[in-house]
């Protein structure tokens, strides 16, 4: 006997029970299964072997296994069997996906479309499924700007019964924004709402925006927001429509906003003060009565107060700012609530992402140990530092509570990137012409911080060497200790100038930003190979022939740049002196001293600049040597002169090089897309010479812009200065190329 039995036909069965002996189920088996095992179908079955044969259970089994999610089809055949019956569950597999393909997608990338929906390969095919990626590749077109595509899955099938999925897809135009309106404002201007928002009718000022649904919801949110900081804390936006203009391929997007009424700033105090005056308190607080009522003010002086017991070890401090509304006013009270807290102390400091650097080069730099009492400022001066070393595409530093309240755990997590570099390459510099370079280096040398280079420049008219290593934990003290071999031979005008020596140097921090550094060098100098402009020369003609420098040099400086290689805040300062004659044939003093400082401004602009002054002498009876004079004009001084053009001449018209110099600098900066910037910059200097000619007044002047690119071989710089105080004889203006920050 065999008996077949479906869902249907199984609850058709289920009648009163019959007295009859019951039916024992001797044996369980699958049939039609290929890919699912035994096990796993047997796993959903309550119905045993040995129990009675149960048309209520065996019914219920089936809808398990049918909910599986892998079957067309499940039903049951029913067999006699060794006294009893056996019975089968007859399965039919749904097809698997094998693969999941894309035709006539040109604007998007395959591999973005695959991104967005969930339809992996080896998964049960399931039409509800195909359709959702449908609407999720539609919505991605869409956010994109492609309201007219056209996407239709088609199903291919293997001789398995296996089925490739092909989504065709016809894109479309590309519809741009025409433009934005606002409707049902009237506090708050049009122009300063679009300003705020991330959808824009124009970017770069040139190309027309586009419409990106994302971008919409995040704008509502960029609506109220901007409301709320114009005291208009009851502001919504009641609507955002996207119209279509098809025949010009262009939309309209409106928001309807309902302002409310204006809200202002009625008392303001501070409650649960101890440890610091209320006037110190109310000096971070960024409003006052009369004001609009401004949440991110109110937030930004919540911030300021934490910051401000931080500096005290209170990091635990707890800010609440606290706002009622005055009855039958449209004024909101504030009050900030604070809860001072105990000290906090550094519990643990974890430190993670370092594959290749010991972690003892990560510690030596925080300056936070366990045990000590953590503020803000050293969290934020740690990242600093860290971001400094020039190890580490990303570091973040975070905290976590500790074991209690007076307890903190500072998370440090990096992410490497190459320290290392071998290249060979050339190039063109407003200095050098063409060049060609050979670079071998590495500031992580064996993951201990030592760095390690060798290089070598050839150009049209220079040809540099240099092999240097520096230990900037020497004996893991906080001593940096180095050396550096190097030859040096350029061409000028007049003179061809080589040098070859060695140095030695140690430098040591103090307090938080400040260095000193001691060094000596010993080179052998040569003038030679001179014009038959320099032969008019007494004075370069003197000093050709070969000398021995010895020199020291101490440099006192302090720097607090956020970022050596692109620095947006903070900056530097320097005075050093170098002392020839220690032995040798050279007899000279130089002095200089130079302050940078870096101010954001907005939006990622910086305002920048840097006053530099410099003096030197020979001493005994040695005059000033030629190759230490100092000479401007270049990418990296007053830009509107070439390299070295700005000197002082003697009688013959020869520029012989000055004994001081003063120098200053002003850039504007603007950050663009995919690391590039521009810039507009005023600079001011002159060089002066061995007589009573130094005069304050008499200063070369230049403007001019210039574009910035982050390149991954460092700061790469185009700059044109014009003269702006243009002489007979002197051009409008140079062109300068240069790798590096101009200061």
């Amino acid at each position: 006997m065999v008996v077949v039995l479906s869902l249907p036909q199984l609850a058709r069965t289920q009648g009163p029970a019959q007295r009859q002996p019951p039916i024992i189920i001797k044996e369980l088996a699958v049939e039609g299964a290929r890919r699912v095992q035994d096990a796993v179908i047997l796993g959903r079955v309550k119905s045993a072997i040995g129990s009675p044969f149960n048309p209520n259970l065996l019914s219920e089994d089936i809808r398990a296994i049918f909910s599986l999610g892998f079957f067309d089809d499940v039903h049951m055949r029913v067999e006699d069997f060794e006294g009893g019956v056996k019975v089968t569950f007859v399965v039919t597999e749904r097809p698997f996906v094998r693969d999941v393909g894309f035709t006539g997608n040109k604007e998007l990338k395959t591999e973005d479309l695959q991104e967005k929906i969930d339809l992996k390969l080896g998964r049960v095919y399931n039409p509800v499924d195909v359709q959702r990626a449908v609407e999720k590749l539609r919505e991605f077109y869409e956010d994109e700007g492609y309201f007219e595509v056209q996407i239709t899955p088609n199903i291919e099938k293997f001789a398995d019964a296996d089925v490739r999925v092909v989504f065709s897809i016809t894109e479309g135009r590309q519809i741009k924004i025409d433009t934005i309106v606002i409707k049902g404002n009237a506090g708050l201007s049009e122009k300063l709402i679009k300003d705020n928002l991330a959808t824009r009718e124009r970017q770069y000022f040139i190309l027309r925006g586009k419409v990106q649904r994302q971008r919409l919801d995040e704008d509502v949110e960029r609506i109220i927001l901007l409301y709320n900081d114009y005291g208009y804390v009851q502001a919504r936006v009641e609507s955002t429509d996207v119209e279509v203009n098809r025949d010009r391929a262009l939309v309209t997007v409106t928001f309807t906003v309902v302002e409310g009424p204006q809200f202002r700033v009625g008392e303001v105090r501070a409650t649960g003060l101890t440890l610091l005056p209320e006037k110190e308190i109310m000096r971070q607080v960024g409003i006052k009565p009369g004001d609009v009522f401004n949440r991110s003010a109110i937030r930004d002086s919540v911030k300021a107060i934490e910051a401000l017991y931080s500096t005290i070890g209170r990091a635990s401090a707890d800010v609440a700012a606290k706002t009622e509304p005055v009855p039958g006013q449209n004024v909101f009270n504030v009050t900030f609530e604070i809860t001072e807290g105990p000290e906090v102390y550094v519990e643990r400091i974890n430190i993670a992402g370092n594959v290749r650097s010991q972690d003892k080069i990560l510690r030596r730099e925080i300056p936070l140990h366990e045990g000590d009492l953590y503020t803000l400022q050293k969290k934020e001066r740690a990242r600093q530092k860290l971001v400094n070393l020039g190890y580490f595409e990303k570091v973040d530093v975070t905290t976590q509570p500790g074991s209690d309240k007076t307890k903190i755990i500072v998370n440090v997590d990096v992410t490497e990137k190459p320290t290392g570099l071998f290249s060979l390459g050339g190039g063109y510099s407003s200095v050098d012409s063409f060049v060609g370079t050979i670079d071998l280096a590495q500031r992580n040398f064996l993951g201990r911080g030592w760095e390690a280079a060798a290089r070598l420049r050839v150009g049209g008219t220079t040809t540099q060497g240099l092999i240097s290593f520096t230990d900037p934990w020497f004996l893991d003290r906080p001593l940096s200790a180095g050396f550096d071999l190097f030859s040096s031979d350029r061409s000028f005008l007049e003179y061809h100038y080589r040098s070859i020596g060695a140095g030695l140097r140690v430098g040591h921090p103090f307090l938080d930003y400040w260095r000193w550094s001691l060094g000596y060098r010993v080179s052998q100098d040569k003038i030679s190979q001179l014009s038959d402009i320099a032969a008019l020369s007494p004075e370069i003609v003197e000093q050709a022939g070969t000398r021995v420098t010895s020199m020291v040099t101490g440099v006192l400086g302090r720097d607090s740049r956020d970022n050596v290689v692109a620095p947006t805040k903070g900056g530097q300062a320097s005075a050093s002196l170098d002392f020839a004659g220690l032995g040798g044939d050279s007899r000279y003093v130089k002095s200089s001293i130079f302050v940078t400082k870096f101010q954001p401004i907005w939006l990622g602009h910086v305002l920048s600049g840097r006053a530099e002054g410099a003096y030197g002498f020979g001493w005994s009876t040695d005059p000033l040597p030629l190759f230490e004079r100092y000479y401007l004009g270049g990418p990296n001084s007053v830009r509107s002169f070439k390299f070295r053009e700005l000197s002082p001449v003697d009688e013959n018209g020869v520029k012989i090089g000055g004994n001081s110099e003063v120098l200053g600098n002003v850039e504007y900066v603007v950050p663009l897309p995919l690391g590039f910037r521009i810039a507009a910059f005023f600079d001011i200097g002159q060089v002066y010479g061995f007589g009573n000619d130094f005069d304050l007044a008499d200063l070369r002047k230049a403007g001019g812009a210039g574009f910035r690119w982050q390149s991954p071989f460092g700061p790469i710089r185009v700059d044109y200065g014009v003269n702006l105080d243009r002489r007979p004889g002197e051009k409008f203006g140079a062109l300068q190329f240069s790798v590096g920050t101009p200061f």
